[in-house]
């Protein structure tokens, strides 16, 4: 009980420190979303997913913003835990509680524990045989941030076939009215995070070229960056994330381990690690699936654990007088990120469990 009442300090604290104050970064973006006039995609640029656009004009304020999105937030972080509880058990949600704990410091103020907890529910229902809700839950998560698509391989472990054919369904249903809406520039919008064209200064490629550069760091598209997104490099990233997410589901089948768990975990760190754009919320994608893991593989959950101590000591950290202390941290942030797939694909099937909890 005492991780939930330090949520509901935060919450508080998070209200109370949106009141009155001038709004930043993703909350300020969140308020033009929601004053703009016309149809998103359409008659404005917007870089997120449809749902996620949504709920910010359904649930938006032009005053209140930061406390509605605290609530939500909260209501998402609370709404996982209960997922992971019902759908395996009690030391799982446990743990997602732990591993969550250090985000509390900015992730009230993000609204990416919506699709985490979606996806939970999706997963926790698919386990559970409610095959269709768990379906459409997934497709409601991927619609509203993308990266859950990484996941539906662990429906086809899972063998919850019912599933699959809902999410792949409603997914594509989405999409379509998405691109009726918006047309092709606005699908291209999302991906492109407004057309951006420098790497994210906190993703793996990014960083990189930060730490041998030296910058400068700008202010594009909402992102810190750094550089130039070379022409085709996009797609060297996409076809390696492709190739490593076959070789992580293939090793999973093999193994017969929990489609959740360890391989869940591994695929979604592949993604960050190829993303041009890794945000520090980011790290909240991997909270759910490293709760899991840990009945399988302690490993994998104690470097989750790593990155979101690291991703919480970078967001106190950074500030223009800290800049090499900043790069050390990420530097070690982002090779314990790359680290989740090289650690499932190394590993032998005597250094993890194949013993999940199917229900």
């Amino acid at each position: 009980m005492g991780l939930l009442f330090v949520r509901v300090v935060v919450l508080l604290v998070a209200i109370r420190a949106g009141t009155g104050r001038p709004l930043e970064d993703d909350l300020e973006r969140f308020r033009q979303i929601f004053l703009q006039p016309g149809v998103p995609y359409r008659d404005f640029v917007v870089e997120y997913a449809p749902l996620e656009v949504v709920l910010i004009r359904v649930l938006g304020s032009a005053s209140e913003m930061a406390s509605r999105v605290a609530m939500i937030a909260f209501l998402a972080d609370i709404g996982s835990w209960v997922a992971l509880r019902w759908g395996w058990d009690r030391a799982t949600a446990l743990r997602y509680l732990w591993l969550g704990t250090p985000l509390l410091l900015f992730v009230y103020t993000r609204l990416d524990l919506v699709p985490v907890a979606l996806a939970a529910w999706g997963a926790a229902m698919a386990m559970r045989r409610r095959e269709r809700l768990g379906g459409a839950l997934l497709a409601a998560a991927i619609l509203t941030k993308l990266w859950p698509v990484v996941l539906f391989p662990a429906l086809w472990l899972e063998r919850r076939s019912k599933a699959i054919w809902w999410a792949v369904s409603l997914t594509g249903i989405g999409i379509v009215f998405w691109g009726g809406i918006g047309g092709l520039s606005g699908i291209r919008d999302v991906f492109t995070f407004r057309g951006a064209s420098g790497w994210g200064v906190e993703s793996v490629p990014g960083s990189v070229v930060w730490i041998l550069t030296g910058g400068p760091v700008r202010l594009e598209s909402g992102a810190p960056r750094v550089g130039t997104v070379p022409a085709g490099a996009t797609i060297v990233l996409a076809l390696l994330l492709a190739v490593t997410s076959i070789a992580i589901w293939l090793r999973a089948r093999q193994r017969a381990t929990q489609g959740f768990g360890v391989a869940s975990v591994a695929a979604v760190g592949a993604l960050l690690a190829c993303a041009p754009l890794f945000s520090l919320q980011y790290v909240a994608w991997l909270l759910p699936w490293a709760a899991i893991a840990a009945t399988e593989d302690r490993r994998q959950f104690r470097v989750v654990a790593a990155i979101q101590i690291l991703t919480a000591i970078l967001f106190v950290l950074y500030a223009p007088d800290r800049v090499m202390l900043s790069q050390i941290v990420l530097a070690l942030r982002n090779i314990a990120v790359v680290s989740l797939p090289i650690l499932w694909l190394a590993s032998t099937p005597t250094e993890v469990s194949t013993k999940g909890v199917r229900v």
